[in-house]
């Protein structure tokens, strides 16, 4: 089989030079010689960070657009960046190749290794888009909390020992007082590996996950069923769509 190529989107503004690095360590770990992962992000984006609906729609379409140039290089699947997942329904729709978000991947690994999930986030404002998602996939019943700790997002790639303290405290109370077995964990591999060795329940990374995910459905030749995400009506026809497809 010839290498894997996924294609990896940071939905925002300078997303690489912010992230790009970041997201590195994250995959380190994981790292498959078999595996090719072109980052890239969105210099049209007007944002640096996205948090709550109306930044996740600001983006949604330019994220999909990418995504079809993905599609044209030839790449074998692509991940939609960000929580909330902007556009990727939309890109479900429009490719032939596998489409995974960061929080449906991490929502599935979740009900694999336990029976209810917490997710820490950054901003109270994906708070509701975030529960949103989980019952769009079914997992609402899953749900344990989704625990916030405020903070700009960048802040939680190398933190401080004291945001590190203020997480897991958030992480604690979810697996003590709400019910969590299974944290979703949000931040860089700093923050990932100091939940992991502090908690003792599974801590999963949404990035770590998304890659995963997608590898996975290349390698067994599976991807969005066209039944479920159908070709949109009348979209062959549209001038548009044809130039972004290149066709």
């Amino acid at each position: 089989m010839n290498k894997i190529r996924i294609y990896k989107i940071l939905p925002v503004f300078n997303g690489l030079k912010a992230w790009g690095k970041i997201h590195e360590e994250l995959l380190e770990p994981i790292l498959n010689p078999e595996v090719e992962i072109i980052q890239v992000d969105l210099p049209q984006a007007q944002i640096k960070s996205i948090g709550g609906a109306y930044h996740t729609e600001m983006v949604a379409m330019l994220q999909v657009e990418e995504a079809i140039k993905c599609e044209q290089l030839g790449c074998d699947a692509v991940i939609l960046g960000c929580l909330d997942e902007p556009g990727l329904p939309a890109a479900k729709e429009v490719l032939k190749i596998p489409v995974v978000g960061e929080a449906e991947a991490a929502i599935h690994y979740a009900s694999l290794v336990g029976r209810h999930f917490s997710f820490l986030a950054n901003s109270a404002g994906g708070n509701g888009v975030l529960e949103d998602l989980v019952r769009k996939y079914g997992f609402l019943s899953k749900l344990a909390s989704i625990r916030i700790v405020p903070g700009y997002p960048l802040d939680f790639s190398a933190p401080p020992d004291s945001l590190q303290h203020a997480v897991l405290a958030e992480a604690q109370m979810a697996v003590d007082d709400d019910g969590a077995d299974t944290i979703i964990g949000y931040g860089g591999m700093e923050m990932i590996g100091f939940l992991q060795a502090n908690l003792n329940v599974p801590v999963i990374s949404p990035v770590q996950a998304s890659v995963m995910m997608a590898e996975s459905l290349v390698r067994l030749r599976l991807m969005q069923s066209k039944k479920a995400f159908p070709w949109p009506v009348d979209l062959e026809k549209s001038a548009y769509i044809k130039e972004k497809l290149g066709d």
